[in-house]
């Protein structure tokens, strides 16, 4: 038995070596339920909207968010993207989705604190559950749609399946301007609807300073 665990912790460590072995850096302690914090280095019009509405001039401005999973042969990470809605993407290839830093990708693992440990299980599950769902443009609760931060929140739920991080006032302004970024209102025009400002949602940078998680590891 202890050799089986022995050989089974070790192919795990493998595993996520093989799919880091691009980078220079070992991603063998991440715990299934982590999640990834990333500043992506993808420059389309919505991430830099999102990153200027959601972090100040001195934060890293993390636009996206993921829940890693272990599968049997390989690790995911459980995210909602524009494209393609809620899927699951290979380890190696999500880290390959930040921005760098003097060669280092600009990710942070948050984890649950040991009080809530508990659930994770169950958020990996209820993350796996909305798999092909389809990605939330309006921005809005309860629409059963999701955006990266908003699929967390609705799969980290407690024993009573409410969720434990709570919601936050959405601003879509420019941090340092104050006025309202040109792109979300085209975007929201183009839905015929009205900018959900101070309305409750969440983002990856709030999330990520939450007490309910500790940022164990940053890869920059």
């Amino acid at each position: 038995m202890f050799l089986k665990k022995y050989f089974s912790l070790l192919s795990w460590s493998v595993i996520i070596i093989l799919q880091a072995c691009n980078t220079t850096h070992n991603y063998d302690e991440l715990k299934e339920g982590d999640l990834l914090f990333i500043v992506g280095k993808n420059k389309s019009e919505q991430t830099s909207a999102i990153k200027r509405s959601t972090s100040q001039k001195d934060e890293v401005p993390y636009s996206h968010v993921g829940i890693v999973k272990f599968d049997k042969k390989d690790v995911y990470v459980i995210e909602a993207t524009p494209s393609d809605g809620i899927i699951q993407t290979l380890l190696y290839e999500f880290i390959q989705k930040a921005e760098k830093r003097k060669g280092r990708p600009l990710i942070a693992v948050g984890r649950v604190k040991p009080e809530f440990q508990y659930i994770v299980p169950l958020a990996v599950e209820n993350a796996g559950d909305l798999l092909g769902r389809p990605y939330d443009y309006a921005y809005e609760e309860g629409n059963d749609a999701y955006y990266c931060s908003e699929l967390v929140r609705f799969s980290y739920l407690d024993s009573l399946r409410n969720p434990i991080f709570p919601a936050v006032s959405m601003t879509f302004k420019n941090k340092e301007t104050g006025e309202t970024e040109a792109y979300w209102e085209k975007h929201f025009a183009g839905l015929q609807l009205e900018i959900p400002e101070g309305k409750s949602g969440t983002n990856p940078v709030d999330m990520s300073k939450s007490p309910i998680i500790d940022i164990v590891h940053k890869y920059y």
